[in-house]
This record gives structure tokens, sequence and C-alpha cells, in this order.
């Protein structure tokens, strides 16, 4: 996706694969690797926003910690035709560590890419309120 902004889907389908494929393997590096080292990283979980590579590397492994059986779907990604930018459409399953709660929720990714090709910028959405409730065994009504 360097060369162009985000309508060409065969580049963006191939990269949506490679980001949910990362996740989905739980590997913090190649994760971060699809980001550039000045990211800058809007996590609800977190409450703030973070910078760097790092932080995200972190966030993954913590993910993997708390939810082992985690998984992302994919579930549609969205394009901008003017510049290097996409929405990707998901749904989280996974269970508690050291409990027997699952939690699911619907999310977004919104991913600003770099002439690289990298994500500088990321921003994370869905109801951390919501998943706090899951985890915390609480009836949940949508």
């Amino acid at each position: 996706m360097a060369e162009v902004a985000a309508t060409d889907i065969d580049a963006v389908e191939a990269f949506c694969g490679r980001w949910e494929k990362a996740w989905n393997e739980r590997d913090a590096d190649a994760v971060a690797a699809l980001c550039a080292e000045d990211l800058v990283y809007d996590e609800p979980a977190l409450g703030a926003t973070v910078y760097g590579r790092d932080s995200l590397r972190d966030f993954v492994a913590q993910m993997a910690r708390t939810f082992p059986d985690y998984s992302f779907t994919r579930v549609g990604f969205y394009a901008e035709v003017s510049r290097r930018a996409l929405v990707v459409a998901w749904h989280f399953t996974g269970t508690s560590a050291g409990t027997d709660r699952r939690v699911e929720f619907h999310g977004d990714d919104r991913l600003e890419l770099g002439e690289d090709g990298l994500v500088h910028a990321y921003r994370c959405l869905y109801d951390n309120k919501f998943v706090e409730r899951q985890v915390r065994g609480q009836a949940v009504r949508r």
C-alpha cells in the first residue's frame, strides 16, 4: 500500500489479511512490524493515547495473557479513496484468563498509513465498559 491511496483493493485486502493474522497468532512482533516507530495509538482499554511500536507490542502481549484463546474475525474493511486510510471492522471472542467468562464484542480499527505502507495512527474503537461488564460476569444488555 506504499505507492497508492487505499484504492488498490488487492493491496488493502493483503494488508488487512496480514493485520488479522498477526493479531490472531498473538504475534506482538508481527503486529508491531506493521506499524511505524512513531505510531500514535488510541486504545479504550488503556484509557489514554500511547506512542510507539513498543506500546502496541506490549498491548498485544497483555491481550494474550488476559484472553489466552482470543480471536478476531474480520467482518469488513473500508478504504478511503483519497488517502492511505482504512477501517477494519471485526468481532472479538475470548475467555477471560482464569475464568470461564466468554467475552464478545464488535470494534473497528481505524488505521492511517504512511507512504512507507506502515500504520502511523491507530485508533481502536469499541465499548470498553461493555467489555468490562462481561469480564466481571455482570449481565449485559445491548
